[in-house]
């Protein structure tokens, strides 16, 4: 932050220099007669409504307050760019593109457990809770299919686990032992409610 606060300071006392610098060199090359149209634009900017200056705008006339508010957003753009450009280009080199790394046989089969975890975790366990608050309201049919359904759903995530080879690794040995434990917790709830609730 520091830094940014250095910078904007630097940038507004060259900005300063800079506009005292235009000022005296235009200063000698404006026409005399220059009051009067200056009084002109001058009065006609003042007498211009919001309503009139974004109505301008949209209908794109040419008015004293179009052409000042597009100026202004043309400087402004402009004097952004350049402040952002000189900030970033002398504090960083230019980014390189970063290879993706390939993920090793244990990351691989990390990331496969504990996708079958949150995925079991996010999706079938509220389900199988809700399941269990509302069995009351729901007609035996349904009931019989939706005890089938998660016994298979969680089966099929069961044998997803052990497809995932754990490369002798015992510590994912031991999370996907501790995944399938989980897992079979909920089918035993499933089994034990059903024996409850017949």
């Amino acid at each position: 932050m520091d830094s940014v606060t250095r910078h904007l300071t630097q940038v507004k006392s060259s900005l300063e220099t800079s506009i005292h610098n235009l000022y005296a060199n235009i200063e000698h090359k404006v026409p005399e007669n220059i009051d009067l149209a200056l009084k002109s634009y001058a009065h006609a900017l003042a007498n211009t409504s919001k309503d009139e200056a974004l109505s301008d705008l949209a209908s794109l006339k040419i008015t004293p307050a179009t052409v000042t508010i597009s100026l202004t957003t043309v400087a402004m753009v402009f004097f952004l760019n350049k402040l952002f450009k000189s900030s970033s280009s002398g504090s960083k080199p230019a980014p390189t593109k970063k290879k993706k790394k390939k993920l090793t046989k244990t990351q691989k089969a990390n990331k496969e457990i504990q996708a079958v975890l949150d995925f079991v975790e996010e999706t079938y366990v509220p389900q199988i809770e809700e399941f269990f608050e509302k069995y009351s309201t729901i007609s035996p049919e349904n009931r019989e299919y939706k005890f089938k359904y998660f016994e298979e759903m969680l089966l099929k995530e069961l044998m997803k686990l052990d497809g995932i080879d754990t490369a002798g690794n015992d510590v994912l040995r031991e999370n996907r032992k501790k995944v399938i434990k989980f897992i079979q917790s909920y089918q035993k709830k499933l089994d034990q409610f059903k024996s409850e609730n017949p």
